[in-house]
């Protein structure tokens, strides 16, 4: 048979070992990657700077034709077309094909589908080596969706992937709103 001292004690012991571990142990700033110098402009030529854009962006990325429909859900769901409060922007990730004319002809497949000038203003392709862009902005895979909060310097302070769910949206929703990231 135990003491009766020897479950307090023990208590008393793994709370000092947390508190030395929270005190010890690196502070991390909340970061969870970065995107890598983005310059480029919207399908509705308008030039877009994203790592030095001066706000909180919400940004939906995609690396194929079937994530679409969850981006659409974050569309949707956070009614981002409604609310002028959130800056978003549609970030399709294409391999760069290193050639003029052949990114020309995937800016035009883009076009023939997004075709209404407010689908055009919030949609910024990449044409980057998609491997770099994973790696950089810290991502699983390019099996998913993402939806990524990013500050003014290109910073990701919230990442979520997939389509959309209420739960995920509020952390989004309170990243965006933070002031302290």
């Amino acid at each position: 048979m135990k003491p009766v001292w020897t479950y307090p004690l023990t208590w008393c012991v793994v709370v000092a070992a947390a508190l030395v571990l929270s005190i010890a142990a690196p502070r991390e700033s909340g970061v969870m990657g970065r995107l890598p110098n983005v310059v480029g402009q919207t399908l509705d030529l308008k030039p877009t700077v994203v790592k030095n854009g001066g706000v909180r962006i919400l940004a939906l990325i995609t690396f194929n034709r079937g994530q679409r429909k969850d981006a659409e859900s974050w569309i949707s769901g956070l009614r981002l077309h409604q609310d002028q409060s959130i800056a978003w922007v549609r970030m399709p990730v294409v391999n760069d094909p290193g050639d003029p004319t052949r990114r020309a002809l995937a800016e035009d497949r883009l076009l023939a589908h997004y075709a209404s000038p407010q689908d055009r203003s919030n949609l910024l392709p990449v044409f980057v080596d998609r491997d770099t862009f994973v790696q950089s902005a810290g991502l699983r895979d390019t099996d998913s969706a993402y939806v990524l909060v990013i500050n003014r310097n290109g910073e990701i302070l919230a990442r979520v992937a997939g389509e959309f769910d209420e739960d995920k949206a509020q952390a989004l929703r309170e990243t965006l709103r933070a002031t302290d990231l």
